[in-house]
């Protein structure tokens, strides 16, 4: 379990830095564009398509991060008052739903959606859609990652008779 600790402490840092640098980009080019098109009156379709493309980018993967950290929202009246064996139980099965859903929505669907659109040209930046739509399986493959992280943290933690990251000094979720 320390390993696969090690391994998901590596992989949000890899994601922060993604999603930290698409949102640099991101605020850069929306400048840009406020500039061009109130200052300059030349607005420029490149940098307004690539921000949105890469809102997109910012959108799956800050949500995959967001999941991995267990920073969600959920609604945790009932759960809260769960013992900890029956918190397993709940949290076993939010997380299985949530990866049958990210490998068939997200991956099956993703690689579906890109492969169909990977003909289709971007008028203004003359990529193919194809390349915006594998945000779809990138981050499907990374919230795997994290239910499957998630799940054995609560094995891990239920069989221990407590909470999921609840165990003093973890620093995981």
């Amino acid at each position: 379990m320390e390993t696969f600790t090690k391994v998901k402490k590596i992989v949000d840092k890899i994601m922060s830095w993604i999603s930290i640098a698409i949102m640099g980009i991101m605020t850069v080019l929306v400048v840009w564009q406020v500039v061009a098109r109130k200052i300059l009156n030349n607005p420029s379709a490149i940098t307004e398509k690539t921000a949105q493309y890469l809102f997109v980018f910012a959108v799956m993967f800050g949500s995959a991060l967001v999941f991995g950290e267990n920073g969600h929202l959920e609604i945790t009246t009932i759960k809260d008052k769960l013992k900890p064996k029956a918190y397993m139980v709940v949290t076993l099965l939010a997380n299985v739903t949530l990866i049958f859903f990210s490998a068939m929505v997200l991956i099956v669907g993703g690689v579906n959606l890109a492969m169909n659109q990977w003909t289709v040209v971007d008028a203004a930046l003359q990529l193919s859609m194809g390349l915006i739509y594998l945000s779809l399986p990138l981050c499907g493959v990374c919230m795997i990652f994290y239910g499957i992280y998630n799940i054995c943290v609560a094995i891990r933690d239920g069989k221990a008779n407590r909470r999921p990251g609840t165990e003093v000094g973890s620093g995981t979720l």
